[in-house]
């Protein structure tokens, strides 16, 4: 059964899967760490273009976390991987989460049908 997650621009769209959108937000997260570190090796004018991709990277990371956390869980299992997913997220600082991303998460648990 696919999954329909609300974007930011209000627009229903459909996914794979919960593990999926985890998956894309992973590799979302992995872009940002890689330009970030090239960011602060480069020399000022590089650095100022690495920046301005770098932002726009970022936004692409939020727009994915909030999507992976607005997610409809289908059953506990899924549940279980997306709490383990945010927590990993939060112990080690990858990425800053906001009040909406938790009423999202929180929200899809809530959703859960027994």
């Amino acid at each position: 059964m696919p999954i329909q997650v609300v974007c930011n621009n209000g627009v229903i769209e459909e996914a794979d899967g919960v593990a999926s959108l985890l998956a894309a937000h992973r590799h979302a997260v992995a872009m940002v760490e890689r330009l970030g570190r090239r960011w602060m090796r480069a020399e000022e004018p590089y650095a100022t273009l690495i920046g301005r991709r770098l932002d726009s990277l970022m936004a692409e990371e939020a727009i994915a976390r909030r999507r992976a956390a607005a997610a409809q869980v289908a059953d506990v299992a899924e549940m279980k991987m997306k709490a383990a997913y945010f927590q990993r997220l939060l112990g080690n600082d990858w990425c800053e989460l906001d009040v909406d991303d938790f009423r999202a998460l929180l929200g899809s648990f809530a959703k859960l049908q027994s």
